[in-house]
């Protein structure tokens, strides 16, 4: 999930916005800035523009993670399982990109092979 670039106008249904409306579900002002001379537009696009490289960098330093926690070093985890991503990215109201993930362990030949024992729920 993106960080705050400001806020925006949300809360579509019962509940008030933090502008005091009660916005429909098809409101034109949803996701729009509160203020728009305060939003972090540029901060917006960089995020969006580099969300890519966060993704990258974050299967990066996950398997780096479950290395040391399994005890083994990198090339020892990946010789013994594989890591298994299924993303999706969406846009939010607000216009950020967000990922839904599923994350799973494979054995080192992918998923009709088998992982090794410490490659646990708790683990990952």
């Amino acid at each position: 999930t993106a960080p705050s670039f400001g806020s925006v106008h949300n809360r579509p249904g019962n509940r008030p916005c933090r502008c005091g409306i009660r916005h429909s579900e098809d409101a034109p002002e949803l996701g729009t800035p509160l203020d728009p001379a305060t939003y972090d537009y540029a901060g917006a696009v960089l995020w969006n523009n580099h969300a890519s490289d966060l993704w990258r960098y974050f299967t990066i330093y996950l398997r780096r993670e479950i290395a040391r926690r399994a005890g083994l070093t990198q090339k020892a985890a990946r010789e013994q399982s594989k890591v298994s991503f299924g993303k999706v990215a969406e846009y939010q109201k607000r216009g950020a990109v967000h990922f839904h993930a599923v994350i799973r362990f494979d054995g080192p030949d992918g998923p009709d092979t088998p992982c090794p024992a410490w490659a646990t729920l708790d683990l990952l």
